[in-house]
């Protein structure tokens, strides 16, 4: 599925509109720290639906690698900051180690950062130990960026 894709099947009849923040060291040193996983880039692209002046989500698509290749997740906040969907747009690796809908639904809902599940709360998958662990360090990675911006 291509980002395009993704926000017409998430946001139909929305506007939308592309952002970008542009992170100091300082700050990803921070982020770093809450979301207990490393920054990799100080460069973040997000995608604001609105109906009118009002916001209704924000889309945030994220890249990250697994054992050799990436994965790209397309996850989506409701203007409380709460986890409403995700979805694995690309993945490069052996289609087995993907993470199911129902293991990302774990995260929904949530008030995030403060309400995520805790490392030790994640739903283990069997033969996907670097699958869910770098997905979970994603998931987290983009809420406290989520939490930077809006609140």
């Amino acid at each position: 599925m291509t980002i395009d894709q993704a926000l017409e099947k998430y946001f139909p009849g929305l506007d939308i509109k592309k952002e970008k923040v542009y992170l100091t060291k300082k700050l990803v040193k921070d982020l770093t720290e809450k979301a207990e996983s490393r920054f990799q880039s100080r460069v973040f692209t997000y995608y604001e639906a609105a109906s009118g002046s009002n916001r209704k989500f924000t889309a945030f698509v994220i890249t990250h690698k697994l054992r050799t290749r990436t994965q790209t997740l397309f996850i989506v906040f409701d203007n409380g900051g709460r986890m409403k969907s995700s979805e694995v747009i690309a993945f490069y690796e052996p289609e087995e180690y993907i993470m199911s809908g129902s293991w990302f639904k774990q995260f929904y809902n949530k008030t995030l950062p403060a309400q995520m599940p805790k490392y030790n709360e994640i739903i283990r998958v069997a033969n996907s130990t670097i699958s869910y662990n770098e997905t979970t360090k994603a998931i987290k990675r983009v809420a406290n960026l989520y939490s930077l911006i809006y609140n």
